[in-house]
């Protein structure tokens, strides 16, 4: 989440660009009965399996496992937090409950956050009833209708979890400067490799001289 043109991410041309990966090739998706199922005796492929399913090796069950029978999303967002360094409290972004619903939450939130100031990402998710594929987050940044920045987050590949999955980034460093300063659309979205979006909504950044 920055407004410059150097950060730490890819910057596609395009919002489908986004959505895909720039230069980059998703996966053919396989379900998660034909992985475990797979050839025990390659030791790369247990490796794997272990990553991506745990300790659980009754791919059946993990497959069947559902968090909300009335969801048929594979990935269901909780929340996401912009955890600052050297400041409380932390910003916290509501995921739950439909589509529509998190658009509205948030559509006329404003963040503001101090110039410079270093901070870290949290997105906390739960998996169910499929792998998911290429599980990303990705940031929009418009300034008077004008794109200033793009930024992608790759969560990668999980399997359903009962657990509450979590996902933190590296610190980064808001920009500074009288020229960063200002009020900017941010379009966010959770996406996968096969372009399915499990939450999407827009919100305000403003990059202040100080915290108000």
């Amino acid at each position: 989440m920055t407004t410059g043109d150097q950060d730490q991410h890819n910057h596609p041309d395009s919002d489908d660009e986004v959505a895909a990966g720039h230069g980059y090739k998703a996966p053919q998706k396989v379900d998660i009965g034909s992985i475990v199922a797979k050839d025990e005796d390659d030791e790369s492929l247990t490796r794997y399996k272990k990553l991506l399913l745990g300790n659980t090796t009754d791919g059946k069950r993990v497959e069947n496992l559902v968090i909300d029978p009335n969801d048929l999303r594979i990935v269901l967002p909780v929340r996401i937090t912009i955890l600052f360094e050297n400041h409380k409290p932390d910003v916290i972004f509501d995921l739950t409950g439909s589509i529509e619903k998190v658009r509205g939450l948030h559509s006329k939130r404003s963040v503001v956050i101090k110039e410079g100031e270093a901070y870290r990402t949290q997105f906390e998710y739960y998996v169910q009833r499929d792998i998911v594929t290429g599980l990303k987050l990705t940031n929009k940044i418009v300034k008077t209708r004008i794109t200033v920045d793009k930024s992608k987050y790759m969560i990668g590949s999980k399997a359903p979890n009962s657990e509450l999955q979590s996902y933190v980034t590296e610190i980064e460093q808001a920009p500074s400067g009288m020229l960063s300063r200002g009020t900017f659309l941010v379009k966010s979205k959770i996406i996968d490799d096969d372009k399915n979006i499990f939450a999407e909504w827009e919100w305000h950044l403003v990059i202040a001289k100080d915290w108000q």
